[in-house]
């Protein structure tokens, strides 16, 4: 199989690689401009994918992304005025080659379905808290694209307990806004006046630390529960740094989802991804998979 260019575009760096049939090499990164505009971000990508040689690029983004233009439909504040950016005619300019765009969550999704742990499988659903939730979803063997090729922001579902706090969408109740890290922090934040990463409240023995915990920890549970009782997947792939939060959130993440999946799709097996740099087989695999999803 040929070698394609893997390239993975995030809000802190950016990492770039040869993949060949799932299997990632010779990985390179470099801290993102992100706040210095798009055409610094893809000055800095295109002269990273250059030190790999040549061949086709498949690119995994923050932003909404349309993956047959490869332009960002929408982006947040991360990315200096990323929305509206041609990311794939930006980089072919650049370099010369064919260029494939897809989100980075749905990269990520699709790398573990097809080279991961969701390989085999039919339908699977990934969901990733981190600094915010995002989602990928395979039905029926195929990425979940969605008509605004919006599907998979699963964290911009209403939540229990989120009621009146602003979310990143700018909306409010949703569960980004207390079941993210970025909800974490905020909440500890404002309940104690001194901030501490997720991390430093995960270790903590504070009450005020271990009911934030809970609180995000039942909300993801829920909302996975929810998603289970909506796709009826064959299993739920998780991802992310919230997935580390320690025993407190661990506990109340599987008393949440217990709490909302009803009893026949219990069982669906909710599992770790096993991929390293999912996002970067996923964002390679789009450049051959991509014509499959094409209006002909």
């Amino acid at each position: 199989m040929a070698t394609v260019i893997g390239l993975d575009i995030g809000g802190t760096k950016i990492a770039s690689a040869r993949v060949v049939d799932g299997v990632v090499d010779n990985i390179l990164t470099t801290p993102t401009p992100a706040k210095e505009g798009p055409e610094k971000i893809l000055d800095a990508a295109a002269g990273l994918a250059s030190q790999l040689g040549e061949g086709p690029i498949g690119v995994s983004s923050a932003g909404l992304v349309n993956p047959f233009t490869g332009t960002i439909q929408f982006a947040t504040s991360q990315l200096t005025d990323w929305k509206g950016t041609d990311v794939a005619g930006g980089l072919k300019a650049r370099l010369g080659v064919e260029v494939s765009v897809l989100n980075d969550v749905q990269s990520h999704a699709f790398g573990e379905f097809l080279y991961g742990i969701g390989r085999g499988h039919d339908s699977m659903l990934l969901v990733a808290p981190g600094t915010g939730i995002g989602g990928g979803i395979i039905l029926n063997g195929k990425l979940l694209l969605g008509a605004h090729f919006a599907a998979g922001h699963v964290g911009h579902v209403d939540s229990h307990g989120a009621e009146g706090i602003p979310c990143t969408c700018g909306l409010t109740g949703h569960s980004e806004a207390i079941a993210s890290g970025y909800g974490i922090e905020r909440a500890y934040q404002g309940l104690t006046g001194t901030h501490l990463t997720g991390a430093e409240i995960s270790l903590s023995d504070d009450p005020v630390a271990k009911d934030v915990l809970t609180q995000a920890g039942l909300a993801l549970g829920r909302l996975i529960g929810g998603l289970v009782n909506v796709f009826d997947p064959g299993l739920v792939v998780t991802a992310g740094s919230v997935m580390k939060a320690g025993p407190v959130w661990e506990d109340a993440f599987h008393r949440g989802f217990d709490e909302s999946c009803m009893e026949l799709l219990k069982d669906t097996p909710v599992v770790k991804g096993s991929l390293d740099n999912a996002a970067l087989v996923g964002a390679a695999a789009w450049v051959t998979e991509r014509k499959n999803y094409e209006v002909q």
